[in-house]
């Protein structure tokens, strides 16, 4: 089963965060002032929120690396498709449209795999429709290999689908790999005790701080949104850009120009 961090959208997850914050720390609170001063807590509060601190740090982190690597791997992948479609204007009809036509579609399914409205790909298959093109244009390169015909450009085929191949695994690959539920949960637990330490902290003789700690929850709270954003490649305010993709597209279905050589 799915943790509820998966499957609810971010505003849910923040707003609920919010409360929970709110409440625990009112809830210390209370509890202090009923049961009195209790002794000096001010140095537990700076420890939590130096340790609350450094966990989102450290989540930060992780998530903008993998936020990176999943844009350089659009342009890899975009970079290995017109690898194989520059190679393809060498070879013959029908050979060279049969090639650029399965490009065009597997574009078009690489661009519907990667933006679907998915909030995780924890547990998403591969895509087995661009996969199906790719074994269809290794069946091309085959064919070519086969009957010795262009014997250079068959080879500069198959090292650019050697390519693709490999930036489609490797992009997959990285668009399941998400920050441990096991981190997301316990810096989710670190947050709740160390709202419940400064609202224990901030009662001290009846000395309520309610304000200055709820603009603090908010800043902790709008702080793990933005990680669990960036871990999310496909939904929220931080998406991968797919516009390599998209260009490499445009090119492909432009007009090719008409060049006039002089005599």
């Amino acid at each position: 089963m799915n943790s509820l961090i998966d499957t609810l959208p971010i505003a849910a997850i923040a707003l609920l965060l919010l409360v929970a914050l709110c409440a625990v720390a009112e809830f210390a609170g209370r509890w202090r002032r009923r049961g009195g001063d209790g002794g000096e807590t001010n140095y537990a509060a700076s420890a939590a929120v130096s340790l609350l601190a450094l966990m989102i740090s450290f989540t930060f982190s992780v998530s903008l690396n993998r936020y990176d690597a999943r844009r350089d791997l659009v342009v890899e992948e975009a970079a290995a498709i017109g690898m194989v479609w520059q190679r393809a204007k060498l070879l013959r009809e029908p050979t060279r449209s049969t090639v650029e036509t399965t490009l065009r579609a597997y574009i078009d399914r690489r661009l519907d795999y990667f933006q679907q409205d998915r909030l995780t790909d924890r547990t998403r298959p591969s895509d087995g429709a661009s996969r199906a093109m790719r074994l269809r244009l290794w069946s091309v390169a085959d064919e070519l290999n086969a009957s010795g015909t262009q014997p250079l450009t068959t080879r500069a085929l198959i090292d650019a689908l050697t390519r693709m191949d490999d930036a489609a695994a490797r992009r997959e690959s990285m668009a399941r790999e998400h920050i441990p539920l096991m981190v997301i949960d316990l810096l989710i637990v670190f947050s709740l005790i160390a709202a419940a330490i400064l609202g224990y902290t901030g009662a001290v003789h009846g000395r309520v701080t309610r304000a200055a700690n709820w603009a603090f929850f908010l800043l902790v709270t709008l702080s793990i949104m933005l990680v669990l954003d960036l871990d999310r490649p496909r939904t929220g305010l931080v998406i991968v850009s797919q516009l390599p993709m998209k260009e490499l597209e445009a090119i492909m279905d432009a007009p090719e120009p008409v060049i006039a050589l002089e005599r």
